[in-house]
């Protein structure tokens, strides 16, 4: 094996290392945010459900907040592109990737209520730091949204009176909102919530020969 194939097979092995590292420090922190929450969990017990050394924690993250930080992007931001992608290939309707998305995002909340609300309110107050990337973030999940109503565009299920544009962001405003609130207001019927949101945007979107009679 030549001196160039060796290099790029340690290369290899090294960052194969480094991400399964990586992975079992995520995979311990939302264990532990899920059963005791963010603020009471501390580095050390992060460090000790993973089973890494302190040091090594600090290798890959400068603190605990910076966790946390990478976390509530990834589940705000990734992971609602994924889902309107997924949305996309797996429904052939723009109605249906909207019931789709909004059932998806409402089991998600009932299956990790207590981390996914503090993972969600961490990601929104990072809206307002200017070194955090959610407001680049925010972008993305524009366009995502942007994207859903151009296909529906395309295949003549998607109204014409205003732009995919502006559709989408009120569709990612009217979703935020109703998080905003579950994340504020004690007992807030998010579920219900997220169902009649659903309704409405169905309806919102309709093209004129296909919407419901007042």
């Amino acid at each position: 094996m030549s001196s160039t194939a060796e290099t790029s097979t340690a290369l290899s092995r090294r960052e194969r290392r480094k991400q399964e590292v990586r992975g079992r420090i995520t995979e311990a922190a939302l264990a532990l945010f899920a059963e005791q929450g963010c603020d009471p969990t501390t580095v050390e017990e992060i460090c000790e459900q993973a089973d890494v050394a302190r040091k090594t924690f600090y290798n890959y993250y400068p603190s605990k907040q910076a966790l946390i930080r990478e976390l509530s992007d990834a589940l705000l931001y990734d992971e609602t592109q994924n889902l309107v992608d997924l949305a996309i290939e797996k429904c052939s309707s723009t109605a249906d990737r909207i019931r789709f998305f909004c059932d998806q995002t409402a089991a998600t909340l009932e299956r990790y209520e207590s981390l996914e609300r503090s993972l969600v309110q961490q990601a929104l107050l990072d809206l307002s730091n200017e070194d955090s990337k959610a407001g680049q973030q925010l972008g993305l999940l524009n366009a995502a949204f942007t994207r859903l109503l151009q296909e529906g565009l395309r295949i003549g299920d998607v109204s014409t009176r205003h732009s995919p544009e502006f559709l989408g962001e009120m569709a990612l405003g009217a979703m935020n909102a109703v998080i905003l609130n579950w994340i504020h207001l004690d007992g807030y019927p998010v579920i219900a919530r997220i169902a009649e949101l659903s309704d409405f945007l169905c309806e919102l979107i309709a093209p004129d020969d296909k919407r419901s009679p007042q």
